[in-house]
């Protein structure tokens, strides 16, 4: 690719494009989707496995042989990703135990090669943060600094802004950030 009127190090090496989709371009996410489409079927046990965008969730209901079922799991999904020359980026891979108030978390080993993928105990799930009690509580003090900005600009603007101003401001900050 060259850059117009740029000096010769703005340009890289050509060479083939052997798989893959251009990046940005408009038929990119959809050839993904039909592209990973199939992969909540590789699953045989009782798993789950969630798709939305690029992101994917895998639901475990049952806690018996958990750990030795999500390994399972995690290299079926593997060799899925492989045969479709995708790779499973484990540094964003990471598994939350849910647990009640009366029980207690347990260590699982969920392992991929050599790494231990991270037992974390909140994580963002469609918007929400989600903590491994299932409480409100790390939600609330995640968009409680969103919303209290999201305020002080309102706040400040309204002397300068019409009332259709504030709305359309109100809406694409305050009311985003609620739903």
């Amino acid at each position: 690719m060259v850059l117009n009127n740029y000096s010769s190090s703005s340009c890289s090496n050509s060479g083939e494009i052997t798989h893959g989709v251009s990046l940005g371009s408009i038929r990119g996410p959809l050839l993904f989707l039909f592209h990973i489409n199939e992969l909540p079927q590789i699953t045989n046990d009782n798993s789950k496995i969630v798709l939305f965008a690029d992101d994917t969730s895998i639901t475990k209901p049952n806690p018996l042989n958990f750990e030795k079922s999500v390994n399972k799991i995690i290299q079926d999904i593997n060799e899925w990703f492989n045969t479709n020359l995708l790779s499973l980026n484990l540094d964003k891979t990471h598994f939350i135990h849910f647990v009640t108030k009366n029980s207690s978390s347990i260590d699982f080993n969920i392992i991929h090669g050599n790494k231990k993928i991270a037992n974390v105990y909140n994580t963002k799930f469609l918007g929400l943060t989600l903590d491994n009690t299932l409480s409100w509580r790390t939600h609330i003090n995640t968009i409680i600094p969103k919303l209290s900005s999201a305020s002080f600009a309102l706040r400040v603007g309204k002397p300068f802004l019409s009332l259709d101003s504030l709305k359309m401001a109100y809406y694409s900050y305050f009311h985003f950030v609620m739903d």
